[in-house]
């Protein structure tokens, strides 16, 4: 691990969020502070597995796994502690260099067509400034669009298709790599007089365009976006993804909008976490972007029919994934740009905190699905409502809600909401039972002293003169990575010791006993002392039971009267253990 530098480890420990990191590998869901998770180290069909965002650890109370960020990547992917470090680096963009016999990052076969995309983007951002691009320059000031988001979106203009075509072909771009970027196919140009503005992957590596029209007398369409590329393909793709989050999670919701202007509409009132599909059609991959934000989530499509269902559609795969979702209830008409317009970034602001839950969405929008005159009709829309009730509301709104539907249908679930049926879709099945064999007094005193020597360098030294071995060979193992760090260091950085530690079971032995809630945080000496007294005193019980047996199997008389006078000895020596601390 000598490559590793500690200010490095710590800096990607820190900026390392776990629920970020292990929502790449499992489904995570929301429980009080913490959240849960199938535990993908046993057997699992119920949720066992713990996460702490407050203490970036992670336990599964079955199995017993558990550790830091940096474990958990290692095991999930079968890799090395260095190679997990590193992985985590570049998840978090992190600029972390490694020897080329440590590890080789995996080389990305999109980087080239990453690398001819952003030199596209270089190319429509000087053309935006161009005399040519005036006309789309003074277009994005009328949408007062500032220079501040012109260059974070990094919008651009995209002359007559000639002259991309001659960009291309100035860059040595080929045929090929044209038709794989989306820019050109059979020599022509894509994009041609509009308004340019790139769209990324959630790494923010660049994938396509959206791009709006400047002549509206034009019959062509609006928008259109990069038609699918081996880079780009719609359904995979939440548009500002990449910028969103952090915001998203600093301000505890992400808002789910249209299109890409409705992004930009809310970038212009200074709210930075909204995101878009791209369309009012959400795939369960972009469903599953969203929901590893591990934010709730405020959809904002527009007020007329097409955004009600897509809003609908939404809802219900939300729901089935268990995300906290709200709507925005837009009676207006108007989509946030044109609020925007209207009432200036305060009543986008004020707009975007007026919101029902999804159900009392359901209530109104159901009606357009169902007659309620039609006795069918309204069978399903009382039995499509109480089905989300039941899976989303507290119990002081299920009252409220069944009582509406009872007003509205004359169908009654009071006494269904009263004994809830289990909800599982699949039978039980028996968890593996994974059985702590009862401690003993010297392992409890053992653990205690290397709980000690964790925080204290005194501690390590005073039980390395006294004693100088543990019993346990984990309590040695892990005691031997603390002296070699002791050795350079007056403390000890636990993501140093668990960067140093080559065993997997090590590792999760040292997790248990730091994130144990009992454990004493601070050096402790007479707690210390009296752990050190409860291990010679063991120590010397061992040898006395050694010599119980030897006495047993000794046929000799004299052999015999020598162990019992040894024996006798031990036993004043334990006895005398306390009293020389009295």
């Amino acid at each position: 691990m000598s490559w590793i530098r500690e200010e490095d480890l710590k800096a990607i420990r820190q900026q390392a969020d776990i629920v970020d990191i292990m929502s790449h590998y499992l489904s995570l869901t929301k429980r009080g502070k913490n959240y849960t998770a199938l535990c993908p180290f046993h057997d699992d069909h119920d949720p066992s597995l713990s996460i702490s965002q407050d203490k970036q650890i992670f336990k599964c109370f079955v199995c017993g796994a558990g550790g830091n960020v940096f474990t958990f990547v290692q095991r999930m992917e079968q890799i090395s502690f260095p190679e997990s470090v590193y992985k985590i680096a570049d998840l978090i963009h992190y600029p972390l260099s490694l020897p080329e016999h440590v590890y080789q990052k995996k080389a990305d076969p999109n980087e080239p067509l990453y690398k001819i995309l952003s030199s596209y983007i270089q190319f429509l951002q000087y053309e935006l400034n161009s005399a040519q691009g005036a006309i789309a320059l003074d277009y994005l000031q009328k949408r007062k669009i500032n220079e501040d988001i012109i260059q974070r979106f990094q919008f651009g203009y995209a002359p007559d298709g000639a002259l991309s075509v001659n960009f291309l072909k100035a860059k040595k771009i080929d045929d090929l790599q044209q038709e794989q970027t989306g820019l050109a196919i059979n020599g022509r140009a894509v994009f041609s007089d509009r308004i340019m503005i790139p769209i990324h992957d959630a790494h923010g590596n660049p994938v396509g365009f959206t791009a709006r029209r400047l002549n509206d007398a034009s019959e062509a369409p609006k928008y259109i976006n990069t038609s699918q590329t081996v880079l780009y393909e719609k359904g995979n793709i939440v548009f500002n993804y990449h910028r969103a989050l952090p915001f998203a999670r600093r301000n505890h919701r992400c808002i789910l909008v249209e299109g890409a202007m409705d992004v930009i509409a809310f970038e212009k009132a200074d709210i930075h976490e909204s995101v878009a599909c791209l369309g009012t059609a959400c795939t369960d991959n972009q469903l599953a972007l969203i929901r590893r934000m591990q934010v709730p989530v405020i959809i904002c499509y527009d007020g007329d029919r097409a955004g009600q269902d897509a809003t609908y559609k939404f809802g219900k795969m939300a729901i089935a994934s268990r995300m906290d979702i709200q709507v925005v209830k837009n009676t207006s008409g108007k989509d946030p740009d044109e609020i925007f317009d209207a009432g200036g970034k305060e009543e986008l602001a004020h707009f975007v905190e007026r919101t029902i839950s999804f159900v009392e969405f359901l209530f109104d929008y159901l009606l357009t699905k169902y007659n309620l005159e039609n006795y069918e009709d309204k069978k399903a829309y009382a039995q499509e409502l109480f089905t989300v009730i039941d899976v989303t509301c507290d119990t002081f709104e299920k009252t409220a809600f069944i009582s509406r539907i009872k007003t509205m249908t004359g169908f009654d679930f009071s006494s269904l909401a009263v004994k809830q049926p289990e909800k599982t879709d699949r039978q039980k099945i028996p968890q593996p039972v994974y059985v702590q064999l009862p401690e003993s007094g010297r392992y409890r005193a053992e653990r205690a002293v290397l709980s000690m020597i964790l925080i204290s360098k005194s501690a390590a030294e005073l039980f390395r003169n006294q004693i100088g071995f543990f019993k346990d060979e984990r309590c040695q193992q892990l005691s031997l990575y603390c002296y070699d760090i002791y050795r350079h260091a007056d403390t000890l950085d636990m993501d140093l010791l668990m960067a140093q530690i080559d065993e997997e079971e090590i590792r999760t032995f040292l997790m248990g006993i730091w994130n144990d809630p009992q454990r004493i945080q601070t050096f402790h000496p007479d707690y210390f002392q009296d752990s050190i007294l409860k291990i010679k005193e063991c120590t010397i019980q061992d040898q006395i039971d050694g010599i119980n047996r030897k006495i047993v199997e000794v046929a000799d008389p004299i052999e015999k009267a020598k162990l019992s006078q040894k024996k006798n000895t031990l036993i004043i020596e334990k006895k005398n253990i306390w009293r020389k601390e009295v």
